[in-house]
Order: structure tokens, then sequence, then C-alpha cells
């Protein structure tokens, strides 16, 4: 599989599993056990975290195979040319960009494939949760999930697809909380897209530091992180417990969710338009500590 199909698949999957974190708090609500759904998406959420540090390495190579190549080129150019090196190397960076951009494209469709699985996942992952409770052990709970795969009709997971009905009562019932914090989660979830593309990207158009530049990435995706920490997390945990308590409906942690999603969606989206100029601001961090 080409390197690049396969960053993009990686991609992918990561932000389909990122778009269903919030939904285990529904079925942590659904299965009365809060606490146990959080925790047993941390199994789910290892799979998405050891393909992040498969992505990174997997993306700074091909950049160096790209800067390595235009210097390569530009070495054997003839003196004089009717090509110069500058123009190879800006024709590496085109190169780059339409590959990160591809990159992060796999990004929206990651998210497009959870907001479609989010019903069948919640089905499945209160199942799971209920196999803890009778097991008491996750490594009891996987192969179970394995064996009642093969038994029709008695699987611990479900596919779902979403209902019209439910979509549109989502959709058109009034949410009765500050939709502030949508465009909160925009914001962070396009910068956290972005952070390690932007930063390598920065690399690529100041070469001589590129390591420091990479680096620099952390400052996007940590305020990203401290966005959504202080601006979207607290707000859906009171929903979530209010919704547990029973002082809300249930309507109201899907629309949260389902909002949410789609922020994300709209996230990925806007990473296109704010990639280069991350990137253009990482540079010039790197030039100015350098």
């Amino acid at each position: 599989m080409d390197r690049l199909v396969f960053v993009f698949l990686l991609t992918a999957f990561i932000n389909l599993i990122n778009t269903l974190t919030r939904s285990s708090r529904l079925s942590g609500v659904r299965t009365r056990h809060l606490a146990t759904a959080i925790s047993l998406f941390g199994v789910v959420y290892l799979a998405a975290s050891f393909a992040n540090t498969l992505q990174a390495p997997l993306l700074a190579s091909t950049v160096e195979r790209i800067i390595g190549g235009a210097y390569d080129q530009a070495l054997l150019a003839p003196a004089g040319g009717d090509v110069t090196s500058s123009q190879i190397y800006q024709a590496a960076l085109a190169d780059l960009n339409r590959k990160l951009r591809f990159v992060i494209l796999g990004s929206t469709l990651g998210v497009a494939v959870g907001i479609l699985a989010i019903p069948s996942f919640v089905t499945s992952f209160s199942n799971s949760i209920k196999a803890f409770g009778e097991t008491g052990s996750v490594f009891r709970v996987i192969p179970l999930i394995l064996v009642t795969a093969l038994r029709p009709g008695s699987s611990i997971i479900k596919f779902r697809l979403p209902s019209i009905d439910a979509l549109k009562k989502i959709i058109f019932s009034k949410m009765d909380i500050p939709r502030g914090f949508l465009y909160w989660n925009l914001v962070s979830y396009s910068l956290w897209t972005v952070n390690v593309l932007s930063g390598l990207y920065a690399g690529a158009l100041y070469p001589e530091f590129r390591s420091t530049a990479v680096l620099m990435a952390s400052i996007v995706g940590n305020a990203a992180i401290v966005v959504n920490v202080m601006m979207v997390d607290p707000l859906l945990a009171r929903v979530t417990d209010a919704v547990a308590r029973g002082d809300k409906d249930e309507l109201l942690l899907k629309q949260i969710i389902f909002y949410l999603a789609v922020s994300n969606l709209l996230g990925t989206l806007l990473s296109q338009v704010i990639f280069e100029p991350v990137a253009q601001f990482l540079q010039l961090l790197t030039r100015w500590i350098t």
C-alpha cells in the first residue's frame, strides 16, 4: 500500500474514534455506569493512540524524502539552465502541500463515518458495558465480543443506521443551552487537525530548522486542547450529569453529541483553510526563536 494512502487511512481511523468519544457518555447514561463507560472507552482509544504514534513519523519521513529529493534535483540542475534550484524547491513544496491536504481530507472522511456510526457504537458499547459488569474483566469482554459475533442475533456488536425520525427530533427540537460551545469546538478541532501537519509544512518552508518548526506545532495542539478542556468538555459533563440524574431529557445529550460531531466535521473543512496560515505562523515563530 502506498505510504500516503496508509497515512490517509490512519488519519481517518483516528478521527473516527475521536468522533465516537463523546458518544460513550450516552452509553454510560443508558446503562447507569458512567464511570465504567469512560474507563472502558480508554481501551478503545488505545487503538487510536497507537495509530497516532504511527502517523507523525510516516508523515515526517514523507517530508524528509520530498525535501531531500528537491535538494538532489537542485544540485544536479545545470548552472544557468531553464529551471533554477528555487523553482525546483517551490515545485516540491507544492507537491507536499497537496499531499498534506489529502491527509486532512482523511480527517473529514473519518468524522463523516463516525457520525454515521454513532447509533451502532452507542448500542454496541452499551452491550459491552453490561458484559463487563457480568465478567468483571476487560480480558474476558474482548474474547466474548469475538465469540458472540459468530452467533446471529446474540452479538454484542450491533449495526444500526441513523433513523430519519430520530434525526428530525434531534434537529428540530429546541436545544436549551448556549450554542457558543459549538463554535469553540469548531475552532478547537480545526487547530487539533492541522497542528502536526502545519508543523511539518512549516519545517519544509524553513528547512534549516525544520526539527524546531515541527516541535513548535505542539503550541497549536496544546492551544486546541486548552480550548476544548475549558470551553467544551465542562458543558458536556454538566449536561451528562443532569441527564444521568434525571433532571434533563436524554434528547438533550443526543443533540449535543450530534452537533459536536457535526462541528468536528466542519472543523476538518476549516482546517483546509487555516492549514497554510498556521504553517506560516509556525515558520515565523521558528525564525524568531532561532
